[in-house]
């Protein structure tokens, strides 16, 4: 498939960016071969996506490169993609937040995966909470409040579909953080759980971290026993999700800190969790969407 065959509204599914552990992780978690998702803008050698410092428009001949885009398309019969295409402007001329890049999303991932980390991959999962809780504090020191909870990028191209009305709309059957296990996830766990010792005021808003060191922490600690570990998460760990809860819940809020609810921000987390979007969701489990090629550019 050429560039030039695409069309306004195609949703671009990129495969992990070659040598970004963020981008292995986020497969690794999704069981995808997708770690990035973009959408057609306009004209076919245009796209919008959601990525730091916000919402943007990309060149699709130098955003592809060294990449393999899975074309996914519409299945539905619809005039023309104008309401998509203005919802997604809508985003842009507001610049809709998004200064958490991947690490945000890998995050989320481990926030809502039903499994019980081991004692390894929980000290680096307390890491990586640790600097996104980080990130949202410079937010709020700098009075720079998103207008709503930050989105990665996948759920930034459901939002478009889904706001654009209802003969666009998409849905997702049997999600990739769907499952049957009985093993409750990390918020759920967070929500039972009392918090100890917080962490927030040693916390250095706007701190630098190396997120693909933690990435390749992660995918190293992370294997198939990670999954099946029946070890107890650490107070520690939890302590934290509470500590990251509440920045979300002031920010998503606009709230001062101290009037934030960590047990508020876990609701906020729960409720989204159900509508929650991966790349690799759009890719395998969106009944509207079809696949109709892929693009490789060297």
């Amino acid at each position: 498939m050429d560039v030039r065959d695409l069309k306004p509204g195609d949703v671009l599914l990129f495969s992990p960016e070659e040598g970004s552990w963020i981008s292995k992780a986020i497969t690794w978690l999704t069981d995808a071969p997708v770690s990035h998702a973009a959408m057609t803008y306009q004209l076919p050698t245009k796209l919008v996506e959601e990525t730091p410092p916000a919402v943007r428009i990309a060149d699709a001949t130098l955003r592809f490169v060294d990449r393999t885009v899975h074309v996914m398309r519409l299945n539905k019969p619809v005039d023309d993609f104008k309401p998509v295409m203005d919802v997604a402007a809508k985003y842009l001329n507001g610049q809709a937040p998004y200064s958490m890049n991947n690490l945000y999303l890998l995050g989320i991932l481990l926030l809502y995966k039903k499994f019980t980390p081991n004692d390894e991959t929980q000290k680096i999962i307390l890491k990586i909470l640790k600097s996104l809780t980080e990130r949202l504090l410079d937010a709020i020191n700098q009075m720079k409040y998103p207008d709503k909870h930050p989105m990665v990028c996948s759920q930034f191209v459901f939002e478009c579909y889904l706001e654009a009305g209802k003969a666009y709309r998409l849905s997702i059957k049997d999600g990739v953080l769907k499952s049957d296990s009985p093993r409750p996830n990390l918020i759920t766990k967070a929500f039972k759980h009392t918090r100890k010792n917080s962490q927030l005021a040693n916390l250095s808003a706007g701190a630098e971290s190396d997120d693909e060191q933690l990435a390749k922490q992660l995918y190293h600690a992370m294997n198939d026993e990670t999954l099946l570990a029946s070890g107890v998460v650490s107070d520690e760990l939890l302590d934290s999700i509470h500590d990251f809860a509440q920045t979300l819940h002031a920010v998503s809020q606009e709230l001062e800190l101290a009037k934030a609810d960590p047990r508020q921000g876990l609701a906020i987390l729960q409720a989204q969790s159900s509508m929650f979007v991966t790349p690799g969701d759009l890719l395998r489990h969106c009944p509207e969407l079809r696949h109709v090629g892929d693009i490789s550019l060297k």
